[in-house]
């Protein structure tokens, strides 16, 4: 199945193939084709057998969809997998801020809420992240700047009265929550968060609802931020790495 045809950088026309799945594809074949295609959702089709007919959409299957659907079958029975009950600090399971002197560590992606906007932007790119965790100057968090916030400023056309070296963080997040106050976005908690404690089924859980990619570690109490767990890491580890 294909899409419309593409012109490459050369000006050659190209088909593009359609990332999908059928009805009877596992769980598993449609996480895979989500994560190893960098896409949010995969059409579920249904081609149909009669010559001359055209395939039907049936439904977008999404990650958090995905585990909504194994968080309902484990609901009552998690003990029959033990893993589910092991607090997310005892399993390699999502990103983390590397301990002093830690060798090899990865550096942890966080920002002052004075740092510019320019910054901001730098860092999402170069980390290759989706959102920054913005804190204190103990590393407590305190709120977080992610690509949507960017979207939110494009789409009020903000960006073209602001020098993106001369704002601050703190300063683009009040005009992002300016321009979208009735978007529940931001009117809901921006902040998902856990606790090292908390079980892997709890932490699924929560990264099955709606609008959720990503949930914050945090030390109880000062909420210093100790690391990020995201959809995609949480199906890495469920499907052995092999994605």
């Amino acid at each position: 199945m294909h899409l419309n045809r593409q012109i490459d950088s050369s000006g050659r026309v190209y088909s593009k193939h359609l990332i999908h799945a059928g009805p009877y594809d596992s769980l598993k074949d449609v996480s895979l084709k989500i994560l190893q295609n960098s896409v949010s959702t995969v059409p579920i089709i249904h081609s149909a057998s009669q010559e001359g007919s055209f395939p039907q959409l049936l439904y977008l299957a999404s990650l958090s969809g995905i585990l909504k659907c194994i968080c309902r079958y484990f609901r009552h029975c998690a003990g029959s997998l033990p893993i589910l009950e092991q607090p997310i600090c005892s399993i390699p399971l999502g990103t983390w801020v590397p301990k002093i002197g830690e060798p090899n560590g990865r550096p942890f992606a966080m920002l002052r809420p004075n740092a510019s906007l320019g910054a901001a932007l730098s860092l999402l790119s170069q980390a290759n992240v989706s959102s920054i965790p913005i804190v204190n100057d103990n590393d407590s968090l305190l709120d977080v700047y992610s690509r949507s916030d960017i979207i939110a400023l494009a789409k009020d056309k903000a960006y073209a009265q602001i020098h993106l070296d001369e704002i601050s963080i703190h300063q683009a997040l009040q005009l992002g929550q300016n321009a979208n106050s009735s978007n529940a976005l931001y009117n809901g908690q921006r902040c998902q968060m856990c606790l090292r404690t908390d079980s892997l089924h709890k932490v699924m859980e929560r990264l099955a609802n709606p609008g959720v990619r990503r949930l914050l570690i945090v030390e109880a109490g000062s909420k210093r931020v100790e690391g990020v767990i995201s959809l995609s890491d949480v199906f890495r580890f469920l499907l052995g790495g092999i994605a």
